[in-house]
């Protein structure tokens, strides 16, 4: 059937706003299931920091900045939690989904999207409820804006990472450290964890991002594993 007037304007409308291209493969992945209509898949090549990555489509690659989710900078506190977080949930080499709102690019060039994972995750969203950015509105892109801020709001009353009131350890103005105690010291890192324990990282924002913890002093072995900062008797809180 031959297009009509109104359907060459829409394909020549969405030609210019998306020059890389417009497909979306036909046979997407069944993890897929979730993501909506009207995006495009393109493949990670490098998590730059907590709401940006570089991605790869059709041979171009290009920067792109997570809408309505903003995380904390370099030198800031949970900011490497942050990122980590989003390298768990954007492997590299794995497929990722854009969809654009009403801005296709920032002032910095970089393309604007909500992204989901190869699972159907929407990483946007997920950065914002647990913990590791704020729900942030770039106006006039409003999409998701309503649901984030929702998500935001119960990341701040269960006190998660960013609102917790306390600065992570990767952060430039860590919380002082309380009165130094006896710790005992933790067996050697083995390839393999001890029966019955969970794995073991080098901190506990690599645990978090893993989905890991928190531990408990007297309770969990893990605990003796990580620093006690602030000497509640709980490491690795989420």
């Amino acid at each position: 059937m031959r297009p009509n007037a109104s359907t060459a304007r829409i394909v020549t409308t969405a030609a210019a706003l998306f020059p890389l291209a417009l497909a979306v493969s036909v046979s997407a992945p069944a993890g897929a299931a979730a993501v909506p209509k009207g995006t495009l898949s393109a493949r990670v090549v490098k998590i730059v920091d907590g709401d940006t990555v570089d991605v790869m489509r059709a041979g171009t690659k290009f920067r792109v900045q997570l809408l309505e989710a903003d995380t904390p900078e370099r030198g800031q506190c949970w900011f490497k939690a942050s990122a980590a977080r989003t390298a768990a949930l954007l492997p590299l080499g794995t497929t990722v989904y854009l969809l654009a709102d009403r801005t296709p690019k920032d002032r910095y060039g970089r393309r604007l999207f909500y992204v989901w994972n190869a699972k159907g995750l929407h990483v946007n969203r997920n950065l914002v409820r647990y913990g590791y950015g704020k729900a942030v509105l770039f106006k006039p892109d409003d999409k998701y804006i309503a649901v984030f801020k929702a998500d935001e709001a119960k990341a701040r009353a269960e006190r998660l990472r960013i609102w917790s009131g306390r600065c992570d350890t990767t952060g430039s103005t860590p919380s002082p450290s309380p009165t130094p105690r006896p710790t005992k010291t933790p067996q050697p890192t083995t390839s393999a964890p001890p029966s019955g324990t969970d794995p073991r990282f080098r901190t506990c924002a690599e645990a978090n991002a893993a989905g890991y913890g928190p531990y408990r002093r007297g309770v969990d072995p893990e605990y003796a594993w990580y620093q006690d900062r602030d000497g509640d008797g709980i490491v690795c809180e989420r």
